[in-house]
């Protein structure tokens, strides 16, 4: 059953999808957005072990959202997906960040995003997008472990003190990392 948390002037609804994956699915989770009359501001889908996973932000005025809202129990029973839903309001300015990249190869083991995220959390630096997998390396077949990161490094960071610390804790845990700023 859907669950929908919040009330109030909120703008956006976000989204959190979860069931079986079968093709169709995204294009019945942007019908219910597209005919509640709601805007599909940003999404996210990936298939995990056979379970689609999805995050989507709508908006829209407050009519739109509750018509999308009240059609979410309908959306689970057609479509099999387990829904959550949370109003939020649009985005607002926070404080001032630089958006980095962090890319990280190493040989599989047990904690190395755990690892990553602690770094960066304990600096005060949010992770905004976590992307990571374990593949078979084809030339030797040893399990790799790869992490794609976008954080957001506070504007007051001392970034070459944050950059050697990366790296430190990159040779300590026999990581291949790079930290560089994203390009436009």
């Amino acid at each position: 059953m859907a669950e929908v948390v919040g009330a109030g002037t909120h703008t956006e609804l976000v989204l959190s999808l979860l069931g079986p994956d079968r093709p169709g699915l995204v294009t019945q989770v942007t019908q219910h957005v597209a005919e509640s009359g709601c805007n599909l501001e940003a999404s996210r889908m990936v298939v995990l072990s056979g379970y689609a996973c999805m995050a989507v932000t709508a908006s829209g005025n407050w009519k739109t959202l509750a018509t999308l809202e009240g059609r979410l129990e309908r959306l689970e029973r057609e479509s099999g997906l387990v829904v959550t839903a949370r109003r939020g309001p649009l985005e607002e300015a926070g404080e001032a960040a630089m958006a980095y990249a962090v890319d990280v190869i190493a040989l599989d083991a047990p904690g190395l995003l755990h690892g990553l995220a602690n770094f960066f959390a304990t600096r005060g630096v949010n992770l905004r997008d976590v992307q990571s997998r374990v593949y078979t390396a084809q030339q030797t077949g040893a399990r790799m472990f790869a992490a794609n990161i976008v954080i957001d490094i506070p504007a007051a960071q001392h970034l070459a003190t944050l950059r050697g610390e990366f790296m430190d804790f990159c040779d300590e845990l026999n990581l291949d990392g790079v930290l560089e700023p994203i390009k436009a």
